[in-house]
């Protein structure tokens, strides 16, 4: 590398499209969802006070406390490959070590700890251009060393997992573990998250296959004898759109992961700020933002959530 521009080749990437599918214009829980995000005849009511502004100067902080992508840690290890550039692969992979970074021939620390891949890869690929006009990395995580969940009580071996880029849903992780112990009230688990207990509604995943919650680091997943005795309330499916002069719409989720700009570019809802409203907060985005692949594109959608698209307000910018 020491000729900076010799040799280095110029890839052109197709972009993914994500198709979604709209499979109801109101569902049965459309007034119940309408009321709690401050819906008047139809017209958004937009209660952005308490919102939390998203943007690209916050949204590696955002995405990481809201669980929606895997954060990599102390300890994982990453492999890097770069076009024309072989210098940059380890057949051992870079390691993050204690103090959160890896050692990069040439580019020297990067912070890695506390960050999605997505967000190295992008800090590796800037610092690149001083040696490629264009370059095309790949990054992965070769080894998961650092985030893991508990599964405790009726099954057939209670076990620690570790978390990977894969979400990991709670009937996995009780698979994981061998299953259900013979005599295990199969109905009747919980998540342990930061101190609150969490039902998990299993009566609605063995009658009729309903969304399980997705694990995150520190869980703790409790089956049985041991679990809380409190019936859960169902979990909405899909996500809920709501745009001005339009009744709310409802699209299901599947089994891909769809981030926000790819609802809205799908929904074909143009203009307007956006709002995301979850269980536990809620996100205030600006129009371009929201659509933006390095921002909206970050955000991505869980089981439940309300996305609300509000008029663009006079002189936004």
């Amino acid at each position: 590398m020491a000729d900076k521009g010799k040799g280095f080749a110029m890839i052109t990437r197709s972009a993914a499209i994500v198709a979604l599918f709209l499979v109801a214009g109101c569902t049965t829980h459309t007034a119940e969802v309408s009321r709690q995000a401050g819906f008047e005849g139809g017209s958004i009511n937009a209660a952005t006070g308490m919102a939390i502004p998203v943007s690209a100067a916050n949204i590696d902080q955002i995405s990481a406390q809201s669980g929606t992508a895997y954060l990599v840690g102390r300890g994982d290890v990453l492999q890097i490959h770069a076009i024309d550039a072989p210098e940059l692969t380890l057949p051992a992979g870079y390691q993050v070590d204690s103090d959160g970074a890896i050692q990069v021939p040439f580019l020297g620390r990067v912070l890695a700890a506390d960050r999605d891949i997505a967000t190295i890869r992008a800090d590796i690929k800037q610092r690149l251009r001083q040696y490629l006009p264009q370059p095309q990395i790949d990054l992965r995580v070769i080894e998961h060393n650092a985030r893991q969940i508990s599964v405790i009580g009726d099954v057939t071996r209670p076990s620690r997992q570790t978390l990977t880029t894969q979400p990991l849903s709670v009937i996995d992780a009780i698979n994981a573990a061998g299953g259900f112990a013979q005599g295990a009230n199969q109905r009747r688990v919980t998540i342990l998250r930061a101190g609150r207990e969490i039902p998990v509604d299993m009566e609605g995943f063995l009658s009729h296959g309903a969304a399980l919650p997705v694990l995150r680091d520190g869980d703790v997943v409790q089956v049985g004898r041991a679990a809380s005795r409190i019936r859960p309330e169902p979990q909405p499916k899909g996500v809920s759109l709501h745009v001005p002069g339009y009744p709310p719409r409802q699209f299901d989720l599947g089994q891909q992961q769809v981030t926000l700009a790819q609802l809205l570019a799908s929904a074909g809802a143009s203009g307007g700020e956006v709002q995301l409203r979850r269980d536990d907060a809620a996100y205030q985005f600006r129009a371009d933002d929201a659509r933006d692949p390095a921002v909206g594109g970050r955000m991505v959608l869980a089981q439940g959530d309300i996305v609300l698209v509000h008029p663009r307000p006079a002189g936004f910018e």
